[in-house]
């Protein structure tokens, strides 16, 4: 394991571009390349993971499509997510040994959410047995502020988490998010106003100190060549769920 987790801001990327990278990165890195953290936005785009199911998507693909939306099965834990702009997307690609704790690893990532929201004064936490961070509306109602999806691949980690800032919640509303009805929160609807890249800057830190690491920033990353994307990567085969059923 690397000292250093180097931290790049991506601006907006497509996701199957940014799925792509992923690979190219993980593969990076089994080579004995830098830990990365690749921070960005997404095009607006629900993903369901292993465990999902489409049937958690309950609006008609038409519907969806209107609203500027994709849809794809993707590789990593979980159920069905949202992403969109307003969002932060994090991937941490990093080594985590032959024999991982993903659990801990999961709940790593979580306190790190959380000391980073604690530097906005919200108070968030994780609850037993429903992954993500979480918040209290006003009112006292509980609602899911962030979410995390990962998959650990030959020792090195990918896909990450993702964090509503300024996030139309509206897109939440035709879904059910992570297969489970529950209330949606964001930076924003707590009255917190800051830009996703200032946000990224946060969790970026907040993540290097959890994991014990030297933050080092870059401006670029270079692109995945076709050489570094294993022929088995499931991103080959990545198809737009709503474009097959408009098309059907």
């Amino acid at each position: 394991m690397s000292d250093v987790l180097i931290a790049t801001w991506l601006g907006r990327v497509a996701y199957v571009d940014g799925w792509r990278l992923q690979e190219a990165v993980a593969t990076r890195v089994r080579s004995g390349g830098p830990d990365r953290l690749l921070l960005l936005e997404h095009d607006p785009v629900y993903t369901i993971g292993r465990r999902g199911s489409v049937a958690n998507l309950t609006a008609p693909p038409a519907e969806l499509r209107a609203h500027g939306a994709s849809a794809y099965r993707v590789d990593r834990g979980g159920d069905i997510t949202y992403h969109g702009p307003g969002q932060l997307v994090a991937y941490p690609v990093v080594a985590l040994g032959d024999a991982p704790d993903l659990v801990g690893y999961v709940r790593a990532i979580e306190a790190a959410l959380i000391d980073a929201l604690e530097g906005y004064d919200v108070a968030a936490r994780r609850i037993d047995r429903k992954t993500g961070v979480w918040v209290d509306l006003p009112g006292g109602v509980l609602a899911k502020i962030a979410a995390i999806g990962v998959r650990v691949s030959r020792g090195v980690s990918s896909h990450g988490l993702a964090l509503n800032v300024s996030t139309d919640l509206s897109a939440f509303a035709r879904m059910i998010p992570c297969g489970f009805a529950h209330e949606v929160a964001s930076l924003e609807r707590l009255g917190v106003h800051a830009t996703v890249g200032e946000v990224g800057e946060r969790v970026a830190r907040a993540f290097a100190r959890r994991f014990g690491r030297d933050l080092a920033w870059e401006r670029d990353i270079a692109a995945p060549r076709e050489a570094e994307v294993p022929v088995d990567a499931p991103v080959r085969a990545a198809a737009d769920l709503l474009g097959e059923a408009l098309a059907s």
